[in-house]
C-alpha cells in the first residue's frame, strides 16, 4: 500500500531539515514513541540500525529502523519493520518559497500474516497518523522559528 502526505513549513529548508535530523525532537512531534535505542552503526546516517518503541492502542509496537540513504538537506530514507509490516519511508525537503519548506512523505507499507488481508483498511489510519505526526512537526518547527 503506498501513501503520500505533505505539508508546507514556515522556516526554510536548513531550518527543517535541522529540527528533523535532531533525534531529541522526535518524541515531541511523535507521541507514542516511548524509546528510541540506536543498535548499530553510525547514528542518523545510512547503515544505521535503531529500535523504536511505540505504544498503540496499550500495547508496545517495536519497529527496527534501518537508514538507507540520507542527502542534507534533501531527503532521508528508510526501512522500517515490525512484526505487523515493513514500510519503505523516503522523507522529502524542498524550498516551496521564500522562508518555506514542502516536506513529502513517500511510504509503501507491506503487511505480514493476518495484517495482509487487515492493512487494506488500514490506509486512513496510517494516513492519518503520518498527518498529525507532520502537523506536530510543523508546529514545532514554526514555533522555533519564532523565538
Amino acid at each position: 500500500m503506498k501513501i503520500k502526505n505533505e505539508i508546507t513549513i514556515d522556516a526554510d529548508r536548513q531550518k527543517v531539515w535541522r529540527e528533523f535530523d535532531d533525534p531529541d525532537n522526535l518524541a515531541q512531534w511523535q507521541p507514542t514513541l516511548k524509546s528510541l535505542t540506536h543498535k548499530s552503526g553510525t547514528p542518523g546516517q545510512p547503515g544505521a540500525v535503531s529500535e523504536l518503541v511505540y505504544e498503540e492502542d496499550g500495547r508496545d509496537v517495536i519497529t527496527i529502523e534501518t537508514i538507507t540513504e540520507k542527502r542534507s538537506p534533501d531527503f532521508m530514507a528508510g526501512n522500517y519493520d515490525s512484526k505487523r509490516s515493513t514500510a519503505m519511508v523516503v522523507n522529502h525537503f524542498e524550498t516551496a518559497g521564500s522562508e518555506q519548506t514542502r516536506w513529502v512523505v513517500y511510504a509503501n507499507h507491506h503487511f505480514k500474516g493476518i495484517f495482509k488481508y487487515v492493512g487494506l483498511f488500514l490506509r486512513k489510519s496510517i494516513s492519518g497518523r503520518t498527518d498529525a505526526w507532520m502537523q506536530r512537526f510543523k508546529l514545532l518547527v514554526e514555533s522555533r522559528a519564532a523565538e
